[in-house]
């Protein structure tokens, strides 16, 4: 305090400027290239940015990773974490074993302490998830804190003052250090920012935003709590930023306008077509909405056409049979009980599925087994349905069902009279199909969720919404315009009519919407800032006898237009005993590459749940324990 921030910045420009920060080497003992912001501080940049404070012979460090006493230099005094990240923290316990002491925020360390108890309970959110805050990108191992910290808090260790500012945004917790060394105020802010105008990802900014039911719907929801942390970081006047990911900001109010400029951008152009905004009328106030395209006029369904209840809709043909599409949650068994013994319907033949989310397939089963229906279904979509326990995603039915007929993308069949034809349709989700039906002359295309009156059913990250043409909503108004269908029907609203003129100017939202996204994100393709799920593993979720091999394999998404080379390899618990635990794939662009793993359980069933990590080098950069798969033993 008792140095002026044009003195600070003075020194800043000229000392490290100058030579500290250009100054990168690889040390040989940690593998990661090392920088020397000032003399007593050194950055390690690893998966994360690891920053090492040396005083009197001793360490303390911000955002350890997964960093041990051996590259960190010793056994650190001290261990602070800005956010409860897996990749900020994964070797935290042990450097606690070894006689650290951790500080957490306060309002996360739950996530610290009991982390295996979230493990535990982790059905709660793999199956029929509408919360994502927090999400599973959590640590496995407890970490006992010696200290929780919150918002105006001070540290003060060898000199030094840690301030502590509450700074939510990709966590509800997270925590931004602010610390003077050498005339220099530095603000360790996390993943707040990653760089001049860009953020790491949007995925971790889904967000319930304020009258919403829940953070399903909420794509950017976060973005006013972080727009508002990073402007009670500046208002303490940092001289410079050091973020969790990316690389140390001089200028951090340029950085940060910048931020807020691209964030308004994207926001702005998103909150165009979004369908949440059809029926959550009142979450954004009035000057906030920018103006959505108009609703258009219901048409009336076909005569062979009609409602069912929920989302499940049905082709009633002339002899009476039915032919059903999704069925969620128990209404539709019940009503297609009264049709049938009203005589208004006959025998319920078939059953098709848009996608996989619950309010379409939990009674499948149900419909199966009471009618005697054969399911089919669009490939993409088959593998999800007969093992959802395989995937780690949005709405996820805990009820596997056998599909009776897999249907090629554009492979055309008949029914009864009726012409239909499947497409693969990934716009709501990646799992995701339409079905063109025709008879008479009328041509109607069964949308599942993708489309509203007039909105876009993008609103939550991770189903795996992606842009560019070819790849998500781009991909499916680009075959809206080839089929000129003479009707959309959505699950949930019905009927629209089908206008060239809004798929146009809405294919235009979008293509604008990948410009500014690569302005935001600092990725090759802005994909791999959309995609929480690029490298994952399958299946997500298994059970297997102790003692017995256990086989996944890490499947990655190069969403790069460049070929890229992955190298992934398996961390396993304590017990666990290695058979192939690592393997590389050379992956095309726009390919998903598989690299099988296998380990051996341990003899014994204590815990029941195992948290198996995996880690990956990605182009030649590592990205740290990115995605985990989940075992559980059987007696």
């Amino acid at each position: 305090e008792n140095m002026s921030a044009p003195s600070r910045r003075s020194i800043l420009g000229g000392a490290i400027a100058g030579s500290a920060l250009s100054a990168v080497a690889a040390r040989p003992s940690v593998g990661f290239p090392v920088e020397r912001v000032f003399a007593g501080l050194t950055l390690i940049r690893g998966p994360v940015n690891s920053a090492i404070f040396e005083r009197n012979g001793k360490l303390l460090v911000i955002d350890s990773g997964s960093l041990g006493s051996r590259e960190l230099g010793g056994v650190p005094q001290w261990l602070l974490f800005t956010h409860h990240h897996r990749d900020q923290a994964m070797g935290a316990d042990k450097l606690v074993v070894a006689g650290a002491r951790a500080i957490a925020p306060d309002a996360e360390a739950h996530l610290f302490e009991r982390a295996p108890e979230v493990w535990e309970k982790a059905d709660s959110v793999i199956y029929h998830r509408y919360k994502f805050r927090p999400h599973l990108f959590t640590l496995y191992n407890a970490v006992p804190l010696a200290k929780r910290v919150r918002d105006r808090d001070v540290h003060e260790w060898e000199g030094l003052r840690f301030e502590v500012i509450d700074t939510p945004g990709q966590t509800d917790g997270s925590v931004t250090y602010l610390v003077e060394t050498e005339g220099c105020r530095i603000a360790f802010t996390g993943d707040l920012i990653y760089g001049p105008g860009q953020i790491q990802n949007m995925y971790s900014l889904q967000k319930t935003w304020p009258g919403m039911p829940g953070g399903y719907w909420g794509f950017g929801g976060a973005v006013p709590d972080l727009k508002a942390s990073l402007r009670r970081v500046l208002d303490r006047s940092p001289d410079m930023l050091i973020p969790s990911h990316g690389k140390p900001m001089r200028d951090p109010r340029k950085a940060v306008e910048e931020l807020n400029h691209n964030l308004d951008m994207v926001m702005k152009n998103y909150l165009t077509t979004t369908a949440w905004r059809t029926f959550f009328k009142q979450v954004l106030p009035p000057e906030a909405e920018p103006r959505m395209l108009q609703p258009m006029s219901k048409p009336d369904y076909p005569s062979w056409f009609r409602d069912i209840a929920v989302t499940t809709k049905a082709i009633v043909a002339g002899d009476k049979s039915v032919f059903l599409f999704d069925c969620g949650f128990s209404a539709p068994v019940s009503k297609l009980v009264e049709l049938q013994k009203n005589g208004e319907i006959g025998r319920i033949e078939k059953l098709w599925i848009t996608h996989y989310h619950d309010d379409h397939v939990d009674c499948v089963n149900r419909i199966k087994e009471r009618f005697g229906a054969e399911l089919y279904v669009q490939e993409e979509m088959a593998d999800i349905i007969e093992h959802p326990e395989a995937y780690n995603m949005p709405c996820l039915s805990r009820e596997p069902a056998r599909v009776d007929r897999v249907l090629r993308d554009g492979e055309v069949f008949e029914w009864k009279g009726f012409r239909m034809t499947p497409y693969y349709f990934p716009g709501q989700t990646l799992y995701h199909a339409a079905l063109l039906v025709e008879k008479g002359g009328v041509r109607l295309l069964l949308t599942g969720d993708s489309f509203g009156n007039w909105g876009i059913d993008d609103y939550c990250s991770e189903n795996r919404c992606f842009v560019g043409s070819g790849r998500g909503f781009e991909k499916c108004l680009e075959l809206l315009l080839r089929l000129k269908p003479d009707m959309l029907v959505n699950a949930h609203s019905g009927a629209i009519r089908f206008s060239e003129d809004y798929v146009l100017k809405t294919l235009e939202v979008f293509r604008q919407r990948e410009m500014l996204y690569r302005k935001l994100l600092p990725w090759d393709n802005p994909n791999f800032g959309l995609d929480p799920f690029w490298l994952r593993a399958y299946p997500y979720k298994q059970s297997a006898l102790p003692g017995s091999r256990v086989e996944l394999e890490v499947r990655v998404l190069n969403h790069s237009d460049q070929t890229r080379m992955v190298q992934a390899s398996l961390v396993l618990p304590d017990g666990w005993r290695p058979v192939v635990v690592s393997g590389t794939s050379r992956l095309a662009a726009g390919q998903e590459g598989r690299i099988r793993l296998s380990a051996i359980a341990p003899e014994t069933r204590n815990p029941r749940r195992y948290v198996l990590g995996l880690s990956a080098v990605f182009n030649g950069t590592p990205v740290g324990e990115v995605a985990e798969s989940i075992v559980d033993l059987l007696n």
